[in-house]
């Protein structure tokens, strides 16, 4: 790892034996909100911490940084690669009722904003590509295959032939290798992607994959392989981002296709009650 990729974090483990008290201090405040950074100057990083300037712009020399201004560049791109870490401020003074209600605003306005932002002649588009598929089969990692989950929940029950990858133990090929262009892949690629994402959709480009792709509105180079790309608000008001607009999309993306599907999805409905009713799964 190069000097310039090295967390700011690691930095601060590395030579914390060798800070003064003083910058001992000020790392104290940085580790607590790294995310400040992206925002205040060094002069109000120095008053929060109670120490003068001057121990400022040693402290992240010392760290090997340049100058403050080079913390803060990085700092900012941890902020928008979406790390956790680099989201969360300082939001212990605020009253939890005022949290609450900013908290909502920014739900709402990322559901307006993505509802907005559907192209009606793509949508409909791709609900008739998924509902006319031999197989469907949904890629996502991390936090992504959870809305992969959400929409094969959905998806099993008015399709009879749907995946959701990766599994575990499994290698990708052994399922990608079966898929044609009869076949729609749908891909999730929430921020803080992981290689494997773009790998994965490259090969499906290969085999002729018709494939869509959901994202946030930093959909990043994945983007390029999908034939259909749906872009969703993501941002958070608190440490963690939204997933509210991408779970109402994705509902709504998965009721089309049972509505397109018409009486075939009907009818495996049906077949799925049953034998619900047959094992006695449900209460």
């Amino acid at each position: 790892m190069s000097a310039k990729t090295v967390s700011l974090e690691s930095r601060i483990r590395q030579y914390w034996d060798d800070l003064s008290s003083h910058e001992q201090r000020l790392a104290d405040v940085v580790l607590a909100a790294p995310g400040q950074l992206a925002m205040n100057t060094a002069t109000e990083l120095a008053i929060s911490a109670g120490v003068s300037k001057a121990t400022t712009t040693r402290f992240f020399r010392h760290l090997g940084y340049e100058n403050y201004d080079e913390a803060r560049r990085q700092a900012r791109e941890m902020q928008n690669s979406g790390s956790p870490l680099y989201l969360q401020q300082f939001q212990s003074a605020s009253p939890l009722d005022a949290l609450i209600q900013s908290h909502l605003e920014r739900e709402v306005a990322n559901l307006v904003n993505s509802y907005r932002a559907l192209d009606a002649q793509q949508l409909s588009q791709v609900v008739k590509a998924i509902a006319g598929a031999r197989r469907i089969v949904l890629l996502g990692w991390r936090h992504s295959q959870t809305i992969a989950a959400l929409m094969y929940r959905d998806l099993v029950h008015v399709h009879n032939d749907v995946r959701l990858l990766p599994r575990a133990g499994d290698s990708l090929a052994e399922y990608l290798a079966a898929l044609g262009p009869q076949d729609v892949a749908i891909c999730i690629g929430l921020r803080r992607r992981m290689p494997a994402l773009e790998a994965a959709m490259n090969a499906l480009a290969e085999l002729k994959v018709p494939m869509l792709y959901l994202s946030d509105v930093l959909s990043g180079k994945a983007a390029k392989q999908a034939n259909w790309v749906m872009r969703c608000h993501t941002e958070g008001s608190l440490i963690f981002d939204s997933t509210a607009a991408l779970s109402g999309v994705c509902n709504l993306l998965c009721s089309l296709v049972a509505r397109e599907r018409g009486k075939v999805s009907n009818d495996q409905l049906t077949l799925i009650e049953s034998v619900h009713q047959w094992l006695d799964e449900l209460e």
